[in-house]
């Protein structure tokens, strides 16, 4: 068994997986704005599901905050890794990586949370007889 904190690789893909999910559980645990982004993925889908939306919509908010789950991961390894890398020491070349990886992380968010707003506004605000019509069309395109 590999002991805790080790630098020797695993040996099973089992042992991978584990270590994994386990990096997974303490980035959320220990980092605020991870766990921000994952309390808002799992308010995003409690909401697109109580608002009876399709299943592929909810697949579609699911997979725009995993992506935004995963640039905030990502960000937050680059700036610990910067930060260790550099000693606290300010660098302009750090500063831009750091602000690159934000920016990422950013453009994600957007997304996601417009996403999250056009489903949601679709299914309240948006307008039966135009889905109707539309549907209407494709369905008669595709008998022709």
């Amino acid at each position: 068994m590999r002991q805790r904190h080790s630098t020797e690789k695993y040996n099973t893909l089992w042992e991978s997986t584990i270590a994994a999910a386990g990096g997974l559980f303490y980035a959320i645990r220990k980092e605020k704005k991870i766990r921000q982004v994952f309390i808002s993925l799992v308010i995003a889908t409690t909401i697109c599901m109580i608002a009876d939306i399709g299943y592929f919509q909810i697949l579609m908010v699911i997979f725009s905050w995993v992506i935004s789950l995963i640039c905030e991961i990502l960000n937050t390894s680059l700036e610990k890794a910067m930060d260790y890398a550099c000693g606290k020491e300010y660098h302009p070349l750090i500063r831009q990586g750091k602000d690159y990886a934000g920016a990422c992380t950013f453009v994600a968010l957007t997304f996601a949370v417009l996403l999250t707003s056009f489903v949601l506004w679709d299914r309240y605000f948006g307008d039966a007889r135009l889905r109707a019509k539309t549907f209407q069309a494709v369905s008669s395109a595709q008998e022709s």
